[in-house]
C-alpha cells in the first residue's frame, strides 16, 4: 500500500485555495459556456458539476476534468490524490441528483457511485481523459470514489402526467415531491411546473404499494364500474409468436430445473388424468423471469385487447403429463380478465388442442407450437382440453392481465 503524498495539513491548505479558484472557474465558465477557462491546464476540458450541499441545501459548482463513457458524464473524486473525498463527494452521496454543464449545454442526472469491481473496468477509459489520474491513485491510499451518471430527462410521458394532474387541481407541492422522489432534479421540475425551486415544500416520501396491493385496488376499481365483464374483442381470441429470446430463456430454465417438478395441484379440480400418475406436474419461476414474460407480452395484448392493462400473475412452467385432461372453464373473473398460454415444449404423438369458444359460441381448436402463444379474453370464453394428451408430456406458462382503472377518491395522483 502506497504512502501518503499529502499530510492532512498540507492537503487542508491546498483545498482552501483550490475552493476559492474552483469557484471562480465555474463562474467564468458558466458565463463564456465554456469558451474561457474550458481546458485544465489549457489542455483537458473541463465540465462542471452543480451538486446540492448536503448540510445547505444550496448549489454548489465544481469544475471537474471532462471524462466520459458512452456519451454520459464520469465523476472522479480524485482531488489530486489528497487523503481526503473532495467537499462534492459528500455532497453526492447525500443527495445523487446532479446537474453537468459541458459548454453551453446542460443536462440532469443520476449520479451512482462505482463498486470496485466497476471502478476497475472502467479505470483505462477514465485515464485516457486525463493520463495523471493513474498518479493521484497512486499518491493516497485513499479508495478515490467514481460516479457513472444516468441522465434523468422528463418524458413525455411525464409530461402528460404532470398536466393531467395539473387540471385536476392537484398541490403542487405534493407534484413537486412525488416528482423529486422518483429522482428527477428541482430544476428540471420547477420549470415543468413553472414555479421557483425555493417555492415548493419537499414531503416525506410516501411508502410504495406492493403489488399485490396494487392489484386488489385494481380489482375494486373495477368491480365497481362494471356488473359484468365488458367483452373486448370481436372473436375473443388470437394467435401470435413469442419473443424467439424470451423463449430460449425459459426453454433453458425449464430444461435446467427439470429435476425440480412438485405435483400440482390446480384450484377447482380442472385437471385430472386417465392415466396413471399426476396430471401435471409444475416449477416455480423467479420473479425477474415472470416479470419479463409479464412485460414482453404487455404491449401485444394491449394492442389486441384495445384497453390498458395491469400485469397480474405468471404462473410457473407446468407440465401436462401424458393422459391429462383440462377440462373446459373460465378463468378467475378478478384477475384473469385477458389471459396469454405461451407453448414453451411439447412431446406428443398426436397434435393436443386448445377447445375454445368465441363470443358467438363457435367452438374452436387451436394448435400451438412451442414459441407461439394464444391471447384470449380468459374470464368470459370456455377453453380447455378435453381430450387426453397423447404424448409424454406439453409445457405451457400462463400470464393474466386485468383491466387497467383508476379508482375515483383514492390516494393515487
Amino acid at each position: 500500500m502506497s504512502k501518503e503524498r499529502y499530510s492532512l495539513k498540507e492537503a487542508s491548505r491546498i483545498r482552501k485555495a483550490l475552493r476559492a479558484i474552483s469557484s471562480l472557474n465555474a463562474l467564468v465558465y458558466k458565463v463564456s459556456n465554456g469558451k474561457i477557462w474550458g481546458k485544465w491546464g489549457g489542455k483537458y476540458p473541463i465540465m462542471i458539476l452543480s451538486v446540492f450541499g448536503s448540510k445547505t441545501g444550496k448549489v454548489r459548482k465544481v469544475p471537474l476534468i471532462k471524462v466520459m463513457n458512452d456519451n454520459k458524464p464520469i465523476l472522479v473524486a480524485s482531488m489530486g490524490g489528497m487523503p481526503m473525498h473532495p467537499n462534492w463527494y459528500f455532497n453526492v452521496m447525500a443527495n445523487p441528483r446532479i446537474a453537468v454543464q459541458i459548454g453551453s449545454e446542460k443536462k440532469y442526472y443520476l449520479a451512482k457511485k462505482l463498486t470496485d469491481d466497476e471502478k476497475n473496468k472502467i479505470w483505462p477509459t477514465v485515464c485516457s481523459f486525463y493520463p495523471d489520474y493513474d498518479k493521484y491513485k497512486k499518491n493516497t491510499q485513499r479508495n478515490i470514489g467514481v460516479f457513472s451518471c444516468e441522465e434523468k430527462a422528463m418524458s413525455k410521458e411525464w409530461r402528460k402526467w404532470i398536466s393531467e394532474n395539473i387540471d385536476r387541481g392537484c398541490d403542487k407541492n405534493e407534484l413537486y415531491s412525488i416528482l423529486y422522489h422518483e429522482g428527477f432534479h428541482p430544476e428540471l421540475i420547477a420549470a415543468e411546473l413553472h414555479i421557483r425551486v425555493g417555492d415548493f415544500k419537499l414531503q416525506p416520501e410516501k411508502k410504495k404499494s406492493t403489488k399485490e396491493e396494487n392489484i386488489q385496488n385494481m380489482v375494486h376499481a373495477f368491480k365497481n364500474a362494471h356488473k359484468e365483464i365488458p367483452i373486448y374483442t370481436d372473436v375473443g381470441f388470437k394467435k401470435d409468436k413469442l419473443n424467439k429470446g424470451l423463449h430460449q430463456k425459459i426453454l433453458k430454465f425449464y430444461e435446467e430445473n427439470s429435476a425440480s417438478l412438485q405435483v400440482e395441484n390446480v384450484a377447482g379440480g380442472y385437471i385430472e388424468t386417465d392415466g396413471k400418475g399426476s396430471a401435471s406436474h409444475t416449477i416455480e419461476m423467479p420473479n425477474d423471469l415472470r416479470d419479463e414474460v409479464h412485460q414482453s407480452l404487455l404491449s401485444k395484448a394491449e394492442d389486441w385487447s384495445g384497453i390498458r392493462l395491469l400485469p397480474t400473475y405468471v404462473y410457473g412452467v407446468r407440465i401436462y403429463n401424458r393422459g391429462a385432461i383440462l377440462k373446459p372453464h373460465r378463468d378467475r373473473e378478478e384477475t384473469h380478465i385477458i389471459g396469454v398460454i405461451i407453448n414453451i415444449e411439447q412431446k406428443v404423438d398426436i397434435p393436443w388442442a386448445l377447445e375454445i369458444q368465441d363470443h358467438q359460441k363457435n367452438n374452436h381448436e387451436i394448435f400451438l407450437l412451442p414459441g407461439e402463444v394464444i391471447f384470449y379474453e380468459s374470464a368470459t370464453l370456455d377453453h380447455g382440453r378435453p381430450a387426453p394428451l397423447e404424448g409424454e408430456k406439453f409445457v405451457n406458462v400462463f400470464c393474466h392481465y386485468m383491466p387497467y382503472l383508476k379508482e375515483e377518491n383514492n390516494d393515487e395522483i
